[in-house]
C-alpha cells in the first residue's frame, strides 16, 4: 500500500533491532524493541510477515498499530516539544517510508555544501551520535582555511514543515524522468506524516526519516539558493563553506574585510536566507544566529566526550571536576533555600559547576558525563545524602531538567532517595498539583525501573491515557502480539491481497483523527461496502464471477438480504444509507450539514457497521 519493498522492511527492521539493548532501553521510543525476543525480530523481518501486514496495509485494521500519543520531550529552556510518540510497528513503516525516499531521491545540493541529518540511511545508522560527530568533524577538518563562521538556526523547525511541500519537492526530485514513486503514493506518505505528528509534520524521538526527510529533501533548494546568492552578492567572502547538521547551518568564511563590511555582509546573508525560507513556511531564529570567529565555534558544538584526549593523555573528567555531582546538588539546595530556581538559573549553576578551563567540552556535556557514564560519583555517601535532602526539601527542581535529575536520583541506587523521590510524586498527585512535568519525571523513572511500578503506571492513566496504553501494550510486555486478535486476523484473511481495502479504512481512520467525521464516514461506508462484497464471494452467497462483485455490494436492498437474521441489521444498513445519501461528500443534498447531531449518528453508525462485519464473520465457515 506504501511501496515499500521487503529489502527495505528488512533492513529497517535490522537497524533497529541490532541495536544494544542499553540503548534502546534509554529512550521511550525504542523502548518496546529491547522488549522483543531473538524469535520474535526475526518473524517481524520475515517475509511472510512483511506480506500479510506491512505490504498490503493490513496492519491499520488493528487498533494498537496505529496508536499515537504526545512525548514529553524537552527544549533546553524548559518548555515541551509538539512531540509525537506512536506504535513500534508504526514507527518501523515511518523509517521504512523515509527509506523508500532516500533510495529514490537524487540530492541536487553541490559537493560545496556538507549535509548531515541524525541517522544515516546509507550506513544503516539509526541513531544520531556518529553523525554529528561527523558533522563535528567536518567543520573542524578546514577550519584553518576560514576566519569567521555565520551560526543560523531555523524557529521550531519539524513544526513549520509543509508535508504538501515536502510531497511536492519529493514529486520533483523522484519523478523527473520516469515515475518512481506513484502519486496516490505520495499522498499515503503526506497522510502517515501528518497522522503521526498529529496534523503537523512529526517530530519524533529518534526518527531517522523525520530527520531525512526534513533535512535532506525540505532544505536543499533552499541551502543552494543561499549558496549561490552569496557567491554572487557577498563580495566581503574571499571564500566560503556550508556546512549543515538538520537545521543548523554553519557558514565558515574567510575574508580580509574589516569588522563593519562583515557585519553588513552578515545581515545581508541572515535577510536573504529569511526570504528564502520564507518561501516554505519557515523563519529564522535570529537570537540563535549570529557571526564569530572560527576560534570560538566550539561554543556553538556539542563536542562528545568519548575519544578526547587531552594534553596527550585520555581525558579523565572526573579527575578534572572531581567533586562535580556533590557541588552541584549542594548548590541547587542552598539556591532552592532562598527561592525557586528558573531554567536560567540551573543552566548557570550547570555552567558554574561543570565548566572546565582550557578543554573543549561544554557544560552540559561534562555534566552529562557525570549523569550517564560515572556512576562512582553519584552513588557515595556525601551524595546521597545530599540528594535525599534536596528531594525532601523540594521536588519541583526535577522540572527543570526531568530526564537528567531523574537518572541521577535512579543511579545514585539509594532506596532512601528513591522512596523520597516517589513519596513526593505520590503526594502531588493527590493533592491535585500533579502536571505535564510530573508525567515527563514518571515516565523518565519508569523507562529506568523497567515499567515495574504498578502504582505510578495507574496515575499515568488517570492524567494521558493513551500514553498509558502505549507503556502497558508496547514497554511492560512484547509487542509481537497485537496482531493475535482473532476478529481482526479473520478478516485479513478473508481480504488477502486486496489493498484498496486498506487504502479505504486508512482513510477513514486519517479523517477521523483530523476530525472531518463526514469524510471519515465516506470512507468507512467504502470499506463496508467492499469487505461485504468479500464475505459475499466467500461465503458462496455470491455466485456470480470468479472475483467478489463490488457493484453490486454498495446496493442498500443487497446488503439488507445479505446481513439478514443478525440483530439489528436491517435499521443499522438503512440509517448507514440515510447517512450516505445526506452527506455533502456522496450526495447532492448534503443534509448533514443542517443536522446537529451529525457527528454523533455518524460514529454510532460506523461502530454499528463494524459489529455487522465481526458478527458475519463469527459465521460458521466465513472467514
Amino acid at each position: 500500500m506504501l511501496s515499500i519493498t521487503y529489502e527495505t522492511w528488512k533492513y529497517v527492521c535490522e537497524m533497529y533491532f541490532s541495536q544494544k539493548p542499553g540503548v534502546l532501553k534509554s529512550y521511550l521510543q525504542w523502548f518496546p524493541f529491547s522488549k522483543l525476543r531473538p524469535e520474535e525480530k526475526k518473524s517481524i523481518s520475515s517475509e511472510a510477515y512483511f506480506q500479510r501486514y506491512i505490504q498490503n496495509g493490513a496492519a491499520v485494521l488493528f487498533p494498537l498499530f496505529m496508536l499515537r500519543t504526545d512525548n514529553y520531550l524537552q527544549k533546553g529552556d524548559g518548555s515541551f516539544r509538539n512531540s509525537s510518540l506512536i506504535s513500534p510497528l508504526l514507527f518501523l513503516v515511518l523509517q521504512a517510508v523515509g527509506k523508500t525516499v532516500h533510495d529514490k531521491y537524487k540530492p541536487n545540493r553541490p559537493d560545496s555544501i556538507s549535509v548531515f541529518y541524525a541517522g544515516n540511511y546509507n550506513y544503516g545508522r539509526c541513531h544520531y551520535k556518529q553523525d554529528y560527530d561527523d558533522f563535528f568533524k567536518e567543520i573542524n577538518a578546514d577550519l584553518d582555511e576560514f576566519d569567521f563562521f555565520i551560526k543560523t538556526d531555523i524557529r521550531d523547525f519539524f513544526g513549520n514543515i509543509d508535508p504538501n511541500k515536502l510531497m511536492n519537492m519529493i514529486d520533483t526530485n523522484v519523478n523527473k524522468h520516469k515515475i518512481e514513486i506513484m502519486q496516490h503514493h505520495l499522498q499515503m506518505y503526506k497522510e502517515l506524516l501528518s497522522f503521526c505528528g498529529n496534523g503537523r509534520f512529526p517530530l519524533i524521538e529518534n526518527s531517522i526519516a523525520s530527520s531525512f526527510l526534513a533535512t535532506v529533501v525540505y532544505l536543499s533548494d533552499a541551502d543552494i539558493t543561499l549558496q549561490n546568492f552569496i557567491a554572487t552578492h557577498i563580495s566581503a567572502f574571499s571564500s566560503f563553506r556550508m556546512v549543515r547538521y538538520v537545521d543548523d547551518l554553519y557558514i565558515l568564511i574567510s575574508s580580509k574585510k574589516a569588522d563593519g563590511y562583515l557585519n553588513e555582509a552578515y545581515n545581508m546573508v541572515i535577510n536573504e536566507y529569511s526570504s528564502i525560507l520564507k518561501e516554505i513556511g519557515l523563519s529564522l531564529n535570529t537570537s540563535k544566529c549570529c557571526i564569530r570567529p572560527t576560534s570560538e565555534i566550539n561554543e556553538a558544538l556539542k563536542k562528545y566526550l568519548y575519544d578526547e584526549y587531552f594534553n596527550g593523555q585520555k581525558c579523565q573528567i572526573a579527575n578534572l571536576c572531581s567533586n562535580g555531582i556533590l557541588d552541584f546538588i549542594n548548590k541547587l539546595s542552598i539556591e532552592l533555600f532562598f527561592d525557586h530556581i528558573t531554567v536560567e538559573k540551573y543552566n548557570e549553576i550547570v555552567d558554574e559547576i561543570f565548566s572546565i578551563d582550557d578543554v573543549e567540552f561544554t557544560s552540559s556535556e561534562v555534566f552529562n558525563y557525570f549523569i550517564y557514564e560515572n556512576n562512582e560519583s553519584l552513588s557515595t555517601a556525601e551524595a546521597t545524602k545530599a540528594l535525599v535532602s534536596l528531594i525532601e526539601q523540594d521536588l519541583s527542581f526535577i522540572n527543570l531538567d526531568p530526564k537528567r535529575l531523574t537518572i541521577m536520583i535512579m543511579k545514585n541506587g539509594s532506596d532512601k532517595a528513591i522512596k523520597a523521590f516517589l513519596n513526593q510524586l505520590f503526594n502531588r498527585n493527590r493533592s491535585g498539583k500533579w502536571n505535564s512535568y510530573d508525567t515527563t519525571i514518571a515516565i523518565n523513572y519508569l523507562i529506568q525501573s523497567r515499567f515495574v511500578h504498578i502504582d505510578l503506571l495507574r496515575i499515568i492513566k488517570d492524567h494521558c491515557p493513551n500514553l498509558f496504553a502505549y507503556c502497558e501494550s508496547f514497554c511492560k510486555k512484547s509487542f509481537f502480539l497485537i496482531f493475535n486478535q482473532s476478529q481482526y486476523n479473520k478478516i485479513v484473511t478473508l481480504i488477502g491481497s486486496d489493498r484498496k481495502v486498506w487504502y479505504l479504512f486508512y482513510m477513514y481512520l486519517v479523517e477521523l483523527s483530523k476530525g472531518n467525521t463526514m469524510s471519515s464516514f465516506a470512507y468507512f461506508k467504502n470499506y463496508f461496502d467492499r469487505v461485504t462484497a468479500h464475505l459475499a464471494y466467500k461465503t458462496g452467497y455470491d455466485h456470480n464471477g470468479k472475483k467478489p462483485n463490488f457493484n453490486r455490494f454498495y446496493k442498500e436492498k443487497e446488503i439488507k438480504k445479505f446481513y439478514f437474521g443478525i440483530t439489528d441489521s436491517v435499521d443499522i444498513i438503512e440509517k448507514a444509507h440515510s447517512l450516505r445519501n445526506d452527506n455533502p461528500l456522496a450526495h447532492a443534498s448534503a443534509g448533514l450539514i443542517d443536522n446537529n447531531s451529525s457527528t454523533i449518528d455518524l460514529l454510532v453508525s460506523i461502530s454499528n457497521l463494524k459489529k455487522l462485519i465481526f458478527a458475519k464473520c463469527t459465521e460458521k465457515g466465513v472467514c
